[in-house]
C-alpha cells in the first residue's frame, strides 16, 4: 500500500499536467476547423452556337490547355459579308466598263491620228504645191521685169533724142514699176506659204478660213482628257476593290471565328460544374463551366476571436490533415474576420453557419502545390496551429512511430 500523502502527491501532480495541457492548447491558438480550398474559374463561351462537350465527367482533372468543349453557330451573322462582296461585284463591273470604254476611246483616237496624220500630210503637200506655182509665177513676173525694164531704157533713149514721144515713155516706165510690184507681190505669197509650210509641219495650220488644229486633231485632245479622267476613275476604282478584297477577307476570318470556338482549360485543375450539356444552344458570354485552379490552392480555417486578434498577415502556422499526422508549413495571407461569406463567392469550398460566426483566416501553403497529391485535394478537412501547444512533441513522435 503507498502511503495517503504519495497517492495524494501524485493526483495533483496528474491534475496539474491535465490542467497545463488543457490550458496550453487552448492558449496554442488552434483552428476550430480547416480545409483545404482554392479558387474556382467560370468559363464562358466566347460566341454564340451549340455546344459539345468534349468532358462530361464531374470531378475529373484536366491539365492545362486542355480542350473541354466546342461550339458551332449554325446560323452565324454573315450580312456584312454578303454586303462587302455584292460591292466588290459591282465596282468589279464597273471597272470593266471603264476598262472597255478606254479601250474604244484609245481605238477611236488611233483612227482620229491616223486622219490627222493623213490630213497633216496632204496639207503639207498642198502648201508645197503652192509654193511652187507662186515660184513658178515669180519666174515669169521676173522673165516680164527684166523685158519691161529693157523696154523702158530704150523708151527712155528714145525719149531724150526726140525719136519717141513722153508718151510712150511713161506707158514704158508704167510697165516697168508693175512687173516690179509683181515680182515683189509673188515674193512675199511664197514668204508667206513658207510660214505656213514651217506651221503645219510642226501641226498647226494657218489660215483665213482654218481653225489652228484641224477637226481630227481636236478630237484626238477631247479624248485625251477623256482617257486621263477615265484612268483617273480606273485607279479609283481599282483601289476600291482592293480594299474591299482586304475587307472580305477580315470580314471572313472574323465570321470564322465567330462561327467555330472552342474551350479549354486555362490552368490544370478539377471540372467543378457543368453548367450547360452537349446540343445545348447557348449564347456568348453564358456562363457553361466551373473548373478548380489547382495552382491557387489554399487553406481555409476558422478561429476564436481571442487567437485572431493575435494574428497578422505574414504570421507562420502548421497546418495537419486530419487523416494522417504530417505537418505542412504555411503562412497567414489574409484576415476575412467574421461573416466572410462574400469572400467564397468565387472558392470551391463555401463557408458553413458555425464557421461564418467565427472568425475567418486564409493561408498559403505552399507544400501542398508541391505535392501531387494534395495540389487539388479541395475538401480535405484538418486543423491549423499558430503557435506549438503542449501535445505538440507527443503528436510528432507519434506520427514518426505510426500510431496516429
Amino acid at each position: 500500500m503507498m502511503p495517503r500523502w504519495l497517492l495524494i502527491t501524485c493526483g495533483l501532480l496528474v491534475a496539474a499536467l491535465g490542467f497545463y495541457v488543457i490550458v496550453g492548447e487552448q492558449f496554442s491558438g488552434t483552428s476550430a476547423d480547416s480545409v483545404i480550398n482554392a479558387q474556382v474559374l467560370i468559363l464562358r463561351a466566347p460566341i454564340d452556337g451549340q455546344m459539345t462537350l468534349s468532358v462530361h465527367e464531374l470531378g475529373a482533372r484536366v491539365g492545362e490547355k486542355e480542350h473541354l468543349a466546342s461550339l458551332t453557330d449554325p446560323r452565324p451573322d454573315d450580312t456584312r459579308l454578303i454586303d462587302l462582296k455584292h460591292t466588290a461585284t459591282q465596282f468589279t463591273i464597273e471597272l470593266q466598263r471603264l476598262k472597255d470604254r478606254a479601250a474604244a476611246l484609245e481605238m477611236a483616237r488611233s483612227k482620229y491620228q491616223t486622219q490627222a496624220d493623213t490630213y497633216l500630210a496632204g496639207r503639207v503637200r498642198q502648201i508645197e504645191a503652192r509654193i511652187a506655182e507662186v515660184t513658178s509665177a515669180m519666174e515669169g513676173a521676173q522673165s516680164k521685169l527684166r523685158e519691161s525694164g529693157a523696154a523702158f531704157q530704150r523708151s527712155s533713149a528714145l525719149g531724150r533724142s526726140g525719136f519717141q514721144s513722153q508718151a510712150d515713155v511713161s506707158r514704158a516706165r508704167s510697165s516697168f514699176e508693175v512687173g516690179t510690184q509683181d515680182v515683189q507681190a509673188t515674193q512675199e505669197r511664197i514668204r508667206y506659204l513658207s510660214v505656213e509650210l514651217e506651221a503645219a509641219k510642226q501641226g498647226t495650220f494657218l489660215g483665213d478660213a482654218t481653225n489652228d488644229a484641224p477637226y481630227s486633231q481636236q478630237r484626238i485632245q477631247e479624248m485625251g482628257l477623256q482617257l486621263a479622267e477615265v484612268a483617273a476613275d480606273l485607279e479609283e476604282r481599282t483601289n476600291r476593290i482592293a480594299s474591299l478584297r482586304k475587307q472580305i477577307d477580315e470580314e471572313q476570318i472574323r465570321l470564322g471565328r465567330f462561327t467555330e470556338a472552342r474551350i479549354d482549360a486555362p490552368v490544370p485543375g478539377i471540372l467543378w460544374e457543368i453548367m450547360a450539356g452537349s446540343g445545348e444552344y447557348v449564347h456568348k458570354s453564358q456562363d457553361v463551366l466551373r473548373i478548380v485552379d489547382c495552382t491557387s490552392t489554399v487553406v481555409t480555417a476558422s478561429v476564436r476571436e481571442s487567437v485572431y486578434n493575435r494574428l497578422i498577415v505574414g504570421d507562420t502556422a502548421q497546418f495537419r490533415l486530419l487523416s494522417n499526422a504530417q505537418t505542412y508549413q504555411g503562412t497567414v495571407a489574409r484576415l476575412a474576420g467574421s461573416g466572410a461569406q462574400s469572400i467564397y463567392r468565387n472558392l470551391a469550398i463555401g463557408p458553413s453557419e458555425e464557421h461564418l460566426k467565427r472568425f475567418d483566416v486564409t493561408l498559403l501553403v505552399p507544400a501542398l502545390n508541391a505535392d501531387a497529391a494534395l495540389s487539388c485535394a479541395v475538401g480535405r478537412t484538418g486543423r491549423v496551429t499558430f503557435s506549438a501547444g503542449p501535445l505538440q512533441f507527443w503528436r510528432r513522435w507519434l506520427a514518426e512511430i505510426g500510431l496516429i
